[in-house]
C-alpha cells in the first residue's frame, strides 16, 4: 500500500510524484491544502494549476499526433512508442474531462444550496 502523501495511478507522470506534505500540515485546520489567507508567494493558485494541467494534456495530444504521423509517413518504425503516446494522451484527456465534470457538478451543487 502506498503512503498517504503519494498519488498512484496511470494518469500523467506528474501525478505519480510524491506530494511532499508534512504530516504536521495534514493535522492543521485547513487540511492538506494548508493555504491560508496571506499565504506565501510560493503557492500556486488553482487556476494556474488547472491551466498548466490543460497545457500538459495539450502537449501530450500534440506529441501523440506527431508520433502517429512519423509512423504513417515511414520516418520511424517505433509503432509501440506511437501507441504509448496515444494512450497517454487518451488517459490524460479522459482525466481532464472527468475533472471538468466534477467541477461543474460541484458548482451546480453550490448553486442549489440555500443561504
Amino acid at each position: 500500500m502506498s503512503p498517504i502523501n503519494t498519488i498512484a495511478g496511470p494518469v500523467a507522470g506528474h501525478l505519480q510524484q510524491p506530494l511532499n506534505i508534512p504530516s504536521r500540515q495534514l493535522e492543521q485546520p485547513g487540511g492538506a491544502g494548508g493555504v491560508q489567507p496571506g499565504a506565501s508567494a510560493g503557492t500556486q493558485s488553482f487556476g494556474k494549476t488547472l491551466g498548466s494541467f490543460v497545457s500538459e494534456v495539450d502537449a501530450q495530444i500534440k506529441t501523440s499526433g506527431n508520433e502517429r504521423n512519423k509512423v504513417l509517413t515511414g520516418e520511424t518504425t517505433n509503432l509501440h512508442q506511437a501507441m504509448i503516446a496515444s494512450q497517454e494522451a487518451s488517459i490524460g484527456f479522459t482525466f481532464m474531462v472527468e475533472l471538468r465534470n466534477k467541477l461543474v457538478e460541484s458548482y451546480q451543487e453550490l448553486m442549489r444550496s440555500q443561504v
